[in-house]
């Protein structure tokens, strides 16, 4: 690992370089920099603040589409995030960058987003609330770290994913496959994370499609578990530029009956934070995006749609796609190159607004206000800190570990209103793996 002033150094580079991310002929006075976390910082705290998420009282809404749509979950504004460097440990922190402590994670088989899950609120600090991950020990189980006790909550073949109610809930869904002469035996397992183990798999497949279940969110109502959204992965399919998860399912826990929302004929690209927007394309037999002209955007509540152009550059299509907490933005990620290995990358982020309007269409190497004046190496994901920020993880030219940057795409919503548009600061370091809640 690089040493801590790399970081330091990026920071103050980007710091100095603020005012606007595609750089700018003129000379920039050289900022204070205690005053300028001081005033991001109290920006976060008020964006936060007044920029709520939808609640039901706010949203008035007849169901149109069909099949009939479990209902809009509804979340609190993440009140930090988590990242992980290794597989030691998975670290905490607010909002603004701060360090809340770390939990150590002992047979952690990947520092990625879908293999660990906070199962609860942090209102009371982070020592008591259970971190739950996927460990491949014993060909496969889920681990939870409580109060720095590691504790084993289940027994499973390999681990898939691992998703879980957001917020306050201990209520986990995971997936996990067994290879079998006729195809993948693969389950999915959902409920309070200390039953688990007594828990038989509500929803098992056996095909040879080389499809396995992939959980993406739990359905809460208060308090009570309703149910698991989920798609099916190629499983260790690697020759895609992003992973291939076709077909958008819900499981109703009460009715044990599980609905088809889109067919394994669409390629999902991401899902809103309250379950009720889907980016979805076609999904075709060869390279899964090479001849997509666009991606489309879904309302399942009201079926209205938006439709998405990729970039004509982009011609392996794109993913990553992220919702803003309050269904007003998105951002993505496209590729081009005709291999893996000479892909190029470009960053999008539009308002979902009647006009679509654009707020970034940039390659990599316009991007340099993102990391100090360095062209980004790579973009791995995007994800929204709060209703007008951008949590992105970047590779930094020469920096050994991600880093993990708030941006503010929309003039209107600066970091500091003193610099105006386009502001980003480095948070951390590491790969983001999911949000705290209050």
């Amino acid at each position: 690992m690089k040493k801590r002033n790399i970081f330091l150094i990026i920071a103050a580079l980007l710091i100095s370089s603020m005012a606007c991310l595609f750089g700018s002929s003129e000379p920039q006075p050289t900022p204070d920099i205690d005053a300028m976390t001081t005033s991001v910082a109290a920006t976060l705290r008020a964006q936060n603040d007044q920029a709520p998420t939808r609640t039901p009282e706010e949203v008035v809404e007849t169901p149109a589409c069909l099949p009939l749509h479990p209902g809009r979950q509804v979340l609190d504004l993440p009140s930090g995030f988590t990242a992980g460097v290794d597989v030691s440990a998975i670290s905490f922190y607010d909002t603004e960058g701060n360090l809340l402590g770390e939990k150590q994670t002992p047979g952690l088989t990947r520092v990625r987003l879908n293999q660990v899950h906070i199962a609860g609120g942090i209102s009371n600090g982070i020592s008591g609330v259970p971190l739950l991950y996927a460990s491949s020990e014993y060909q496969g189980i889920i681990k939870a770290n409580i109060g720095s006790n590691i504790f084993q909550m289940d027994s499973s073949g390999e681990v898939v994913a691992l998703s879980g109610a957001e917020g306050v809930f201990t209520i986990i869904s995971y997936s996990a496959a067994e290879y079998t002469d006729e195809g993948y035996l693969t389950t999915i397992k959902t409920g309070e994370m200390g039953e688990l183990a007594a828990i038989t798999p509500q929803l098992t497949r056996l095909e040879d499609d080389v499809f396995v279940y992939n959980p993406l969110a739990v359905h809460v109502i208060e308090g009570q578990n309703q149910g698991t959204w989920f798609t099916l992965l190629k499983y260790k399919m690697s020759d895609f530029a992003y992973m291939p998860y076709n077909g958008l399912f819900y499981y109703d826990i009460s009715q044990n009956q599980v609905t088809e929302y889109l067919s394994t004929d669409y390629r999902i690209k991401g899902i809103s934070p309250d379950q009720s927007l889907v980016a979805f394309g076609n999904a075709l037999d060869s390279d899964p995006d090479a001849d997509l002209p666009h991606f489309i955007v879904r309302d399942l509540v009201s079926c209205q749609e938006w439709i998405f152009p990729w970039n004509e550059s982009s011609i392996r299509g794109g993913g990553g796609v992220a919702f803003s907490p309050d269904n007003q933005y998105i951002a993505w990620i496209e590729a081009g190159g005709l291999t893996i290995d000479d892909a190029t990358q470009r960053l999008r982020i539009s308002k979902l607004d009647q006009n679509q309007t654009t707020l970034v269409d940039s390659e990599l190497e316009n991007l340099t206000g993102l990391t100090g004046g360095e062209i980004p190496s790579y973009i791995a994901q995007v994800s929204w800190l709060s209703n007008h920020v951008l949590l992105l993880q970047i590779g930094v030219p020469g920096v050994e570990n991600y880093l993990l940057v708030a941006y503010a795409p929309d003039p209107a919503f600066p970091l500091d209103p003193a610099l105006g548009a386009n502001q980003a600061v480095p948070l951390a370091e590491g790969k983001f793996t999911g949000f705290l809640y209050p």
